[in-house]
């Protein structure tokens, strides 16, 4: 972020309060103008709520303190919480001071707060509650984050800034993957893991019971399912024949040939019955 001139004293808005985390934490409609003009745009994001509703969440930056001051250099963020609030008081916010004090040293390097994110409670925005959302500001590893370097056009360069909310999404297809997974793929975009298909064998396959649909049943003599048994499965295909064909067309040649010759056999029989009929008469 680069360095400005401070935050001003409550002698420089009009209704006295001065919205930093010692002060009110809060910017009314009055002060607007005097606040514009002593901070920075700190970027805006698209966020959204449980129920999916977008909101523009608005970031400025205002330098409280200074060492050139003879104290620490010192920023608050605020987020724009209400554009049309016209009223008095914390109620009729326009901007919300974060709630915390952002430090750096002479290097520029973030120095407080010292853990890797904050909370804010309960962040509204023109009357969307997006909850408790926490805002991170340092890697993992410390490495990099937030910084503050001087630029001589008085802004604030953001180089990331992003969310992890989603708009809201119906569920537009299913697929499975080889690990058995069912995952549903949304119109937002996202891709939710919604079941697990798990993979079971038995002691005697070949006991288990035919039902509706192509599906088997366990029976007393297959015994119970094992389950986590050893395979894969492979979504959107269908499982090729696994019949010997040519032990099929063995085995209808037989039974051919012995309905053939059952057939002489009935057709002798009646002939000689035939036969006998006739020596009678």
């Amino acid at each position: 972020m680069a360095n400005s001139e401070l935050i001003g004293t409550t002698a420089d808005y009009p209704s006295g309060n001065l919205p930093t985390v010692a002060g009110t934490g809060f910017v009314e409609q009055q002060d607007v103008n005097a606040f514009l003009s002593r901070t920075v745009a700190g970027g805006a994001i698209t966020s959204f709520a449980s129920n999916g509703a977008s909101v523009n969440v608005q970031v400025r930056w205002a330098k409280v303190d200074s060492i050139a001051n003879g104290g620490t250099d010192t920023w608050n963020a605020f987020y724009q919480t209400d554009a049309s609030a016209t009223g008095t008081g914390s109620a009729n916010a326009v901007w919300r001071n974060f709630g915390t004090d952002y430090t750096f040293d002479v290097s520029g390097s973030l120095t407080a707060p010292t853990t890797s994110s904050i909370v804010i409670s309960n962040l509204t925005v023109n009357g969307t509650n997006l909850g408790n959302v926490a805002v991170d500001h340092r890697s993992p590893n410390g490495s990099t984050g937030l910084s503050q370097f001087e630029d001589s056009n008085g802004i604030v360069q953001v180089n990331i800034i992003d969310q992890n909310g989603f708009a809201a999404g119906e569920l537009s297809s299913v697929s499975i993957t080889d690990a058995g997974r069912v995952t549903g793929i949304y119109t937002n975009g996202e891709s939710v893991d919604l079941a697990d298909i798990t993979l079971a064998a038995f002691n005697a396959d070949s006991a288990l019971r035919k039902v509706d649909g192509g599906a088997l049943r366990e029976t007393p003599d297959s015994g119970a399912a094992i389950l986590g048994a050893q395979g894969s499965i492979v979504g959107s295909s269908l499982e090729s024949s696994n019949t010997d064909i040519a032990d099929e067309f063995t085995k209808l040649i037989i039974t051919q040939q012995a309905y053939a010759a059952g057939t002489r056999i009935v057709t002798t029989a009646d002939e000689m019955l035939q036969e006998a009929l006739n020596m009678v008469r």
